[in-house]
């Protein structure tokens, strides 16, 4: 199915882009034939000549200094203190200036992160120290912006300095820390209050904090700007995509709107306690469009249909998926060129000459080095060390010809290359079988076991290996003939943590510390590391630094946006559904549903007729009702990471978490996997242009023996 999905989507996607570009040309020609028509009306007017007040260069130098890439503030319009204030909290100027601005970054991370961990019962008040401390820091972060703001570019051009500062106070950044810190001092001044007692919704406002660090990573004020850039074929696939999905809607609720055969878990939330079937699910036709709209990102977690209702989802499938996906596709895809092109306008870098993207000190270096011939220096302990170090070089990596750039191994090195691949591999098969408890018991936990003598052996080699390699580093090329840089390199590191682990064992025991179960585990699961000394052999890894360097850009800007919707969604469905009956489960002596008692006369509530399950709890007893999800923020954001990536386990949702949903399957999912598609495609280049220099090498090496 996603072959031709995909080729559907890709296809209207390719057509909408032709006749887009069609209509640009046409308009092209048309305002072509416009200026033709207007050129000498415009020469006799004098069109051509700016006016008087833009060629007036008197007072260009008057004019006050202003940040790199902002607006110019107006002449006379900050003060020199405001000036001062504006820089400060930008971080601008001075070394203590910047690390106030990191500390601002510090305490946002941290404040999130208590957030989140006092919505888990028992932990409400931890921390709370720390918490005043950065209200108190954000407070006076803020009264420095109010008083900057007659600095800001963005107010300066308000000559009435209240009116500006009244603009400051309603600006989008302001709201933010105003949301954030207000409700922490009125809980204080107004104790058993309104606010007081709506605290634990209130403390989700502190998460609102992370998007204070959009003002330093643009990422989510980028969104408006890539609708722009998308926004033709935007408006033509949105129609399509809008359109299927209703129609699709539609059909499922004419087929499952009196669907009583197909059986589902109860749903209180819809009115239905016991026997719920799938009339239940979709009682309305705005019920069905939250379903639809689900199985238009491509899951199916509901798949107990009536059999016209699955007939209608196979052709959902195959004629729907693909083209709903690409208005999600286009924004992503738009983000990422807005990002890019953003970050390049700021830097105005260039990839050096002959260089790749992602090239850090050491490609640069390796580059200059092979480029300019430059041979190995000659061993500090004289020539017979010198002999002894090419040679074992020679041995371990192969030599390489000065013509074509090639390796060549001798048949010892090709020996020696392919048992310590096997030992490698087989090290990291006797890790696994010591984790099967059946293997493990009969090879047996005495000193001396089979896989003991293994490692023992094992780890002769690899110290063995490890130590040439350090030793012959001088001679080789790929450590820049330098041991230091051998040893703080991948390769370097990878063999360090294949041999360490063993060494750092023994010393434990040998210094009378008692080897645990658990201990001893522990470290054999480091030996797991001997499977990336295959990349002495295979390319993989090791381009992985290259990869985050070249989508660094994008990764930053979309990784924000990532947290900020993995965040920002995970507490709303935590709000929305910590006490949704669907998910709350009773002892069976609880009745579902509330009954008056005949003899009292007393109304005795039942488990869903409860707000929250604290309350349920408060009436019948501790542990009497349990909440399976959505308990806490650690809990809504598992479910919010799962969702994000497409699955969606619980689909019966309150009215405000179907909302959520929607967002996440219409947007949220495409912008939240741009960093992944970022690294995937990043990736891919680093690959493809190591196989491009591949290539030429061989067609050097052809076009030589030809010669």
């Amino acid at each position: 199915f996603g072959i031709p999905i995909g080729i559907l989507g890709a296809g209207f996607e390719e057509l909408m882009e032709e006749k887009i570009e069609g209509d640009d040309d046409e308009g092209d020609e048309d305002e072509d034939a416009a200026e033709d028509d207007g050129e000498g009306d415009g020469e006799e007017n004098g069109a051509d000549e700016a006016p008087e007040e833009f060629n007036d260069e008197e007072g260009a130098d008057t004019a006050q200094p202003h940040l790199e890439g902002s607006t110019p503030i107006p002449s006379g319009v900050a003060t020199g203190c405001e000036l001062s204030l504006y820089n400060f909290t930008e971080g601008i100027g001075s070394t203590f200036a910047s690390y106030f601005e990191f500390l601002i970054y510090l305490l946002i991370a941290i404040t999130v992160l208590i957030g989140i961990v006092q919505t888990v019962e028992g932990h409400e008040d931890d921390f709370s120290a720390v918490e005043w401390t950065a209200v108190v820091v954000f407070t006076v972060e803020y009264l420095l912006r109010f008083v900057a703001s007659g600095a800001d570019p963005a107010f300066a051009h308000i000559g009435n300095p209240i009116v500006r500062r009244l603009r400051f106070v309603v600006s989008f950044y302001s709201l933010v820390d105003l949301a954030a810190i207000v409700p922490f001092y009125l809980a204080i001044a107004m104790p058993g209050s309104w606010v007081d007692q709506h605290d634990e919704y209130l403390r989700m406002l502190r998460l609102l904090r992370l998007l204070k660090l959009d003002k330093y990573v643009p990422s989510i004020s980028l969104i408006d700007d890539v609708f722009r850039l998308k926004k033709d074929m935007l408006v033509v696939t949105g129609y399509a995509a809008v359109t299927l999905w209703i129609l699709f809607s539609a059909l499922l609720y004419v087929f499952e709107y009196r669907d009583s055969t197909n059986d589902i878990d109860p749903v209180p939330v819809y009115g239905c306690d016991d026997d719920c079937t799938m009339m239940d699910r979709f009682g309305t036709y705005l019920d069905s469009l939250v379903y639809t709209c689900i199985h238009l990102t491509g899951d199916y977690p509901i798949i107990t249909y009536s059999g016209w209702a699955r007939v209608t989802c196979f052709f959902m499938v195959i004629s729907a998926v693909g083209v709903v996906s690409i208005p999600s596709g286009l924004v992503a895809n738009g983000f990422a060129q807005i990002v890019q092109t953003t970050s390049k306008h700021k830097k105005g870098e260039q990839i050096p000459t002959g260089g790749n993207a992602g090239d850090d000190w050491y490609e640069i270096r390796l580059r200059e080095l092979e480029e300019s011939g430059e041979g190995a220096p000659p061993s500090r302990f004289g020539r017979t060390v010198d002999g002894w170090q090419a040679e074992v070089n020679e041995f371990l990596n192969g030599e390489v010809d000065p013509r074509t750039g090639r390796e060549t191994h001798s048949v010892r090195s090709i020996c020696f290359r392919v048992f310590m691949m096997t030992l490698i591999v087989l090290n990291v098969v006797a890790v696994l079988l010591e984790t099967v408890p059946d293997i493990d018991r009969a090879v047996g936990n005495d000193a001396g076991n089979l896989f003991d003598v293994f490692e023992d052996i094992s780890i002769v080699f690899f110290s063995l290996e490890y130590a040439l390699r350090l030793f012959s580093a001088r001679k080789s090329l790929e450590a820049l003939y330098s041991p230091y840089v051998y040893a703080t390199t991948f390769y370097g590191i990878v063999d360090f943590l294949s041999t360490a682990p063993w060494y750092f064992e023994r010393l434990c025991i040998a210094f009378g510390m008692t080897e645990s179960a658990d201990t001893s585990t522990v470290f054999r699961m480091f030996r797991i590391f001997r499977l990336l000394q295959l990349e002495d052999f295979l390319v993989g890894f090791r381009k992985l630094d290259n990869v985050f360097r070249a989508s660094k850009d994008v990764l930053k800007a979309t990784g924000l946006m990532a947290v900020i919707i993995w965040v920002g969604c995970g507490a709303l469905f935590f709000i929305f559904e910590q006490g949704n009956p669907n998910w709350r489960e009773c002892d069976d002596a609880i009745p579902s549903r509330g009954y008056e008692d005949d003899v009292s006369g007393e109304f005795i509530p039942g488990c869903y007729d409860f707000h929250s399950t604290w309350e349920c709890n408060a009436y019948y007893g501790t542990d009497m009702c349990e909440q399976t999800s959505f308990v806490n923020m650690p809990d809504a954001l598992f479910y919010t990471a799962v969702f994000l990536g497409g699955e969606w386990g619980l689909v019966d949702f309150t009215w405000g978490g179907r909302f959520v949903c929607m967002f996440l399957c219409v947007i949220g999912i495409a912008l939240y996997a741009i960093p992944v598609g970022s690294l995937f495609d990043s990736f891919g280049a680093v690959i493809g242009l190591a196989e491009d220099e591949d290539e030429e090498e061989e067609k050097e090496e052809d076009g030589g023996k030809e010669e």
